[in-house]
């Protein structure tokens, strides 16, 4: 079948086999991370749902394990808050050192008000990016044991309206906006375009058995639209015309977590299941570098 817009995530699947791969899928409690959870495990992987809420990751866990029928992969919960970086220690610290197959990093917040995560970064950059960032450096040497792993990390076509100055700016100097009027949305993108930034420094450095993409997943009515108030309710109405469902927005991250003709194509954007090509700065080999240099430092990987 030819994939695109329309495709549902068990159609990206294309009937790969993924018995016996381990994944992880951060956010998997809900909107597209529970159907990104469950159509993996569909596959045949184990995948670890690292949540911020426990409670509601077992919760949504038991449906799932309900829906899937027999010879599907396993499901287990683990906590991870990406807003607090301690957590994301424990987090990569509390599994040993097996190989892990699948990262899919598809938590993230959009258009909050201005906050600060645990240590300081707003909230925005500092959950959508800093956090997946080390969440993805300490599961690196796992990720290097896989015979084949792949890393998705979910960005937005707003990675298009995000501006390299205001990336490097919220990670470097002007961290809380003391000296910038805060957009929700202009956060947002720039958040975005630091993923990208990431995908693309993190597919240098990567060995040929590990692969990096950066996703769109279209546009959902997802909870991500909690912090818009009036904007969201519209938002969700109005899309409603336009809009993918959960099941079609999931549909990139499958595919880019297992569709074999990407092998070799480590470091592209993908959306609506091809890959297309990003926002010119996010194609910047200068940017990508003070990007990875200042993000380390904030993780504090190095000094």
């Amino acid at each position: 079948m030819t994939l695109g817009k329309r495709t549902t995530a068990e159609e990206a699947l294309q009937g790969q086999n993924l018995r016996g791969l381990k994944a992880i899928v951060t956010g998997a409690s809900s909107g597209i991370g529970v159907e990104t959870t469950r159509v993996l495990a569909l596959g045949g992987a184990d995948v670890t749902m690292a949540v911020r809420s426990v409670e509601a990751g077992e919760k949504v866990k038991a449906e799932l394990e309900k829906s899937l029928p027999p010879g599907s992969g396993s499901l287990r919960v683990a906590k991870l808050d990406l807003s607090d970086l301690e957590s994301v220690r424990a987090f990569a610290a509390a599994d040993g050192d097996a190989p892990i197959d699948l990262l899919v990093n598809n938590a993230g917040v959009r258009a909050t008000p201005l906050g600060k995560t645990a240590q300081g970064f707003e909230s925005q950059m500092g959950t959508n990016h800093l956090g997946h960032f080390l969440l993805t450096e300490l599961l690196e040497p796992r990720l290097r044991k896989s015979k084949a792993a792949r890393i998705v990390t979910v960005s937005s076509d707003l990675h298009r309206s995000g501006k390299g100055a205001s990336v490097l700016a919220t990670l470097s100097d002007d961290q809380t906006f003391s000296k910038r009027k805060y957009k929700p949305f202009g956060a947002y993108g720039d958040s975005k375009l630091a993923n990208v930034l990431f995908t693309r420094g993190l597919a240098k450095r990567l060995p040929p058995n590990v692969q990096a993409f950066a996703i769109h997943p279209g546009v959902i009515a997802t909870n991500l639209t909690r912090h818009m108030g009036i904007q969201g309710a519209i938002f969700k109405v109005v899309g409603s015309l336009f809009m993918k469902s959960v099941q079609q927005g999931a549909a990139t991250s499958v595919y880019a977590a297992s569709a074999p003709e990407l092998n070799g194509k480590s470091g592209e954007y993908l959306s609506d299941c091809h890959v297309v090509p990003p926002q010119r700065e996010a194609l910047d080999d200068s940017l990508v570098e003070k990007v990875w240099e200042l993000s380390k430092k904030a993780v504090g990987l190095q000094a």
